[in-house]
């Protein structure tokens, strides 16, 4: 029996038979260890000793210690890069991802990845190189690693081929030379300090209030213009801290509507200080819609809000984080790391930014835009708010879109939604 139980022992540890003598481990000095029990337990089996379970103790502490640190590293680096991608201020450079060529009278080849470029996706762009853009619009040509599309320069010209990327914003920067529409820049005091808006002229006593999403500026609303001019609607298309040239939030962090409400609140302040002004709609794109949805749970003035206008609004900052995290193929407990570390380093507040939880408190009317390929705020949270609120949502989700991309995929269609939204909210 015993000699079974040293037998068993040795194939346990791994330890060779001739080094066991009689319930006795020779060590390397010399000397003996007990290593076996000679009355076996109740079940016949021979038991460790306490030196045996204080190694294996020791082993599994030195395991967790080593998967905790590698789990800390991990974590550390990737709220490094959450807070590149979504909380530090940066100035972004254009990340030329294709090459284009001129292929013919009005025509472009572009050269690039036709998947991760998504080079063949439907409707009007711009294109933008060093020194010149284009609108690029349908599709001729599909080719190994390239397209070819319709094109009308801009601006500059494209004498050779090119580093180039394809933006969103398809109209020049200036609203006159986009559309000859008037306006003109105004300042107004905010709570960090004088802050600039476009403002734009009109009849009507509702007001637009345009509000841009992270690292982007006012010329974002540009696709809207139109059909606010033609309802006659006068507009203020806003600035707010950590813009360029605007006062830097105190934190030195983008905060996702946590502090920027109080800027879009001076700039409904500034509007209705008008004697002719009845009531203001709201436009936000990305964590613009953010800052409109914590604006009308926490100001007083969120009753001369009209309606509501939101294209892929960050409504929760879990979900793009989540969807981050997704893309990284990163398992969901480090994700729920990398959210901990982002809390210690930089004070993320989770739950304040979560804005579906108070969805109850809506009592406008909100228009909801939304990509269906949206790769930076899933479409779901935009799902989970018409979900919510039924009776004042009308969500209009647009194929082959990707973030704040519905109006370039089907213009017409979005202008149309866009208008008839507007009429109803503005008479």
């Amino acid at each position: 029996m015993l000699w079974s139980q040293i037998k068993h022992f040795s194939y346990q540890t791994g330890m060779p038979l001739s080094e066991i003598r009689d319930g006795e481990v020779n060590t390397s000095e010399g000397r003996s260890e007990p290593t076996l029990q000679r009355t076996p337990n109740a079940s016949g089996r021979p038991r460790f000793t306490s030196t045996a379970w204080r190694r294996l103790l020791i082993t599994l502490i030195a395991v967790f210690v080593v998967l905790l640190a590698v789990d800390l590293a991990v974590a550390w680096y990737y709220s490094d890069v959450l807070a590149d991608e979504g909380l530090r201020i940066v100035d972004d450079e254009i990340d030329y991802d294709l090459t284009a060529s001129l292929a013919g009278d009005g025509l472009v080849r572009l050269q690039g990845d036709l998947v991760e470029d998504r080079l063949d996706r439907p409707g009007n762009w711009s294109l933008v190189w060093d020194g010149g853009s284009a609108n690029v619009g349908n599709v001729v040509e599909v080719g190994d690693g390239f397209v070819t599309r319709r094109m009308s320069i801009a601006e500059g010209r494209l004498r050779r081929p090119s580093a180039a990327k394809l933006s969103r914003h398809t109209y020049p920067s200036d609203p006159f030379d986009a559309f000859g529409i008037m306006y003109r820049e105004v300042e107004y005091a905010a709570p960090l300090g004088p802050t600039t808006a476009w403002q734009f002229g009109g009849r009507d006593d509702t007001w637009v209030i345009f509000v841009h999403g992270l690292g982007s500026a006012p010329r974002a609303g540009m696709s809207a213009l139109p059909v606010i001019h033609e309802l006659n609607l006068p507009a203020l298309f806003i600035n707010y801290r950590n813009d360029e040239g605007q006062p830097r939030d105190p934190s030195g962090l983008h905060q996702h509507g946590l502090t920027e409400w109080r800027d879009l609140q001076a700039a409904v302040e500034y509007v209705i200080a008008r004697q002719d002004v009845r009531d203001v709609v709201l436009i936000g794109h990305s964590m613009g819609g953010g800052i409109i949805m914590k604006f009308l749970y926490e100001s007083p003035l969120a009753n001369r809000v009209a309606g509501v206008v939101m294209d892929a609004p960050m409504l929760d900052f879990n979900f793009p984080v989540d969807q981050g995290g997704r893309d990284r193929n990163l398992p969901s407990f480090i994700i729920s790391s990398v959210k901990w570390m982002t809390t210690a380093r930089f004070g993320v507040d989770w739950e304040a930014m979560d804005y579906l939880k108070d969805a109850q408190k809506l009592d406008a009317p909100v228009m909801l835009f939304h990509g269906e390929e949206d790769q930076r705020i899933p479409i779901e949270s935009s799902a989970e708010l018409a979900q919510l609120r039924p009776d004042l949502v009308t969500f209009s989700s647009y194929p082959q879109a990707a973030h704040v991309e519905s109006w370039n995929v089907d213009s017409r269609r979005y202008e149309g939604e866009l208008r008839e939204f507007l009429e109803r909210v503005a008479k």
